[in-house]
């Protein structure tokens, strides 16, 4: 298996489920997501070698994660005041750990500042650290 199989296959999956199903599809706003923040991060990236295509293959694997664990919670929390605290630490989470440090806010922030998007989070996220500092806001906010 090469370096970027893993990021290539999630890739091809979500560019799939796009272009095949209904926009307005909540699986199909997920997948736009995933095909828009790939797209990000193989460009803003570049990868040249296996090194490079080896973390994006771990990023990739921790924002499908991160984005699982979002609509997990989503689906499991009913108290109100809990789920707004919930999604807040999931937004404030991919805003705080930046993988790039990209100042293109207009870009990195579109899926943010659009409410049509049910995967409010920053394209520029080290999906890693963002993945480890939501679960420990989570644990915290358990009634």
């Amino acid at each position: 298996m090469q370096a970027q199989d893993v990021f290539n296959t999630l890739l091809e999956k979500a560019s799939h489920e796009v272009n095949t199903n209904d926009a307005n599809d909540y699986n199909t706003k997920i997948n736009y997501f995933y095909l828009t923040a790939l797209n990000y991060m193989k460009t803003k990236a570049a990868p040249q070698d296996i090194a490079q295509w080896k973390v994006l293959d771990e990023q990739a694997l921790a924002m499908q994660a991160y984005v699982t664990d979002f609509i997990g919670w989503m689906s499991r929390t009913r108290d109100e005041e809990l789920r707004r605290r919930g999604i807040q630490a999931f937004i404030e989470a991919s805003a705080a750990h930046p993988f790039f440090d990209d100042k293109d806010t207009e870009t990195t922030e579109s899926f943010v500042d659009d409410s049509s998007y049910i995967t409010p989070f920053s394209l520029d996220t080290d999906w890693i650290a963002a993945h480890e500092a939501v679960k420990e806001a989570l644990a915290k906010l358990k009634p």
